[in-house]
């Protein structure tokens, strides 16, 4: 099922591609009905807009794969309709009653507790395609020729909550990958994402000290040299909002750097999170005890009565002490080790739903 995030529809696509079954993209939209204003924590609702996505009518596949909150609905419906025939395979966070799904696979930004039917990984979903990033790397690698090597890949998401990707902090990010550049004599390969407002992209690579190839994204798409960078940089600086930029950037066993921005709360965002932390607290200092009150409490989150907010700094903590990242300005002291591929293992997991190995 896939969604209006490019991410999500990766991941999924990425555990569909390592399964290597037979596989359906159904395209869904959403009309957005709006928030609960009775309890904090209630998530904007969706109903599926069915004259702009695909239809989805029998036969019904006998694995169902959604990534996001949105997609959980629909998952359930069909549900509902094909019977437990149909496995339900959700990625990330769903918002919801792990219960219900046959398995969930998550990453450590989103807190999830422990469950028999829930995959702890260290990393999003990725699909490894090399040949793309070759094919990528011959077409590109011209255009590249004259910049100083080695070259530093300069990926750039934006704000996404608490993160704050505004023009003050562009200024900082470039002064700061300015100065790594310049102590190893090289250039930047830089692209800016959907997220990234066009102001904030404009102060970025005005305040860049260094030779620069600069890939501005666009909604209408065009030639794009994303996987050109990941085939050719030396090294990453990766904006430490986009796990799945991130993930693609660890995937090429080189070094990368995170540049970790700033954040900004609303007053109604502190409230939500102080009403959580006393709502979750309980659980938490139960310690995972066998007594029925521990049980009762750590079905809080499970449920998704109560959820702990994405924390990306976790995400960040694994990949410092894997050695597969570090905060920009900390030096690398040893080579990152080998590239992590967490979707076969996810794929195993899927196997054993239907009696494979």
């Amino acid at each position: 099922m896939a969604g209006d995030k490019p991410g999500d529809n990766a991941q999924s696509l990425a555990l569909a591609a390592a399964l290597g079954w037979p596989t359906e993209v159904k395209q869904l939209r959403y009309h957005e009905l709006g928030r609960s204003p009775l309890w904090p924590f209630g998530e904007a609702r969706f109903s599926l807009d069915t004259a702009a996505s695909s239809p989805l009518a029998e036969p019904w596949p006998d694995l169902l794969i959604g990534c996001g909150r949105r997609s959980v609905g629909v998952a359930w419906d069909i549900r509902q309709r094909a019977g437990p025939a149909t496995r339900l395979v959700q990625l990330g966070r769903p918002r919801a009653d792990l219960g219900r799904f046959d398995l969930v696979v998550t990453t450590p930004q989103y807190r999830l507790p422990a469950r028999p039917n829930v995959l702890h990984l260290a990393l999003p979903l990725h699909r490894f395609d090399y040949e793309a990033r070759t094919r990528a790397a011959v077409e590109w690698a011209p255009r590249f020729a004259a910049l100083p090597s080695p070259l530093f890949a300069l990926l750039v998401g934006g704000s996404a909550k608490p993160f704050v990707f505004d023009v003050p902090a562009a200024r900082r990010l470039a002064a700061e990958v300015t100065a790594l550049v310049r102590a190893e004599g090289g250039s930047l390969l830089v692209s800016t994402s959907r997220r990234t407002p066009a102001a904030v992209a404009l102060a970025l690579c005005e305040s860049l000290g260094v030779p620069a190839h600069v890939h501005h994204w666009t909604p209408g798409g065009g030639p794009n040299p994303y996987l050109a960078y990941l085939a050719l940089a030396d090294a990453f600086v990766v904006t430490g909002d986009s796990a799945s930029m991130l993930t693609e950037a660890c995937s090429t066993g080189r070094r990368v750097w995170f540049a970790e921005l700033p954040k900004r709360r609303t007053l109604r965002s502190h409230g939500k999170n102080l009403l959580r932390r006393l709502m979750l607290a309980p659980g938490e200092h139960a310690g995972g005890g066998e007594g029925f009150v521990a049980r009762w409490l750590a079905e809080i989150p499970a449920r998704g009565w109560v959820r702990y907010p994405r924390d990306l700094r976790l995400l960040h903590a694994v990949l410092v002490a894997a050695g597969r990242a570090l905060p920009l300005g900390r030096p690398f002291t040893a080579p990152p080790p080998p590239p992590l591929d967490e979707t076969e293992r996810a794929a195993a997991r899927v196997r054993e739903l239907f009696g494979g190995g």
